[in-house]
């Protein structure tokens, strides 16, 4: 697994990537955590507004996003269910595992990531 870290100062503008590569037929949403809702009902705005809410709470923030890439290699066999584990188990273990997220699941190389 390989692992890329890119800040943000823009939630709006990280969410818009990964949305708009889900309309473009080359990506997924596959799962959430920290919004209380299923991802599969979750509107944009519900998205964009739970990052943004947490984000405000501490205005010494300078980089508001952290935009997470996980790539695997072709030959692994991994289901959306398995994805969504190793995710969890990642934030978990940098940190991160009380904080908001989604997961999408790119399909625009060939092989497995998620962001």
């Amino acid at each position: 697994m390989v692992a890329k870290f890119r800040g943000s100062k823009s939630l709006k503008q990280v969410l818009t990537y990964n949305e708009c590569k889900v309309t473009e037929g080359i990506a997924r949403l596959i799962g959430e955590g920290g919004y209380g809702k299923d991802h599969e009902i979750l509107t944009f705005q519900e998205k964009l507004s739970r990052l943004t809410d947490l984000a405000r709470r501490n205005w010494r923030t300078m980089n508001n996003a952290m935009h997470i890439s996980l790539s695997f290699s072709r030959q692994d066999e991994l289901d959306e269910r398995k994805l969504n584990m190793i995710v969890k188990d990642y934030l978990d273990c940098i940190g991160f595992g009380g904080q908001p997220y989604l997961v999408y699941k790119h399909l625009d190389t060939g092989h497995p990531h998620v962001h």
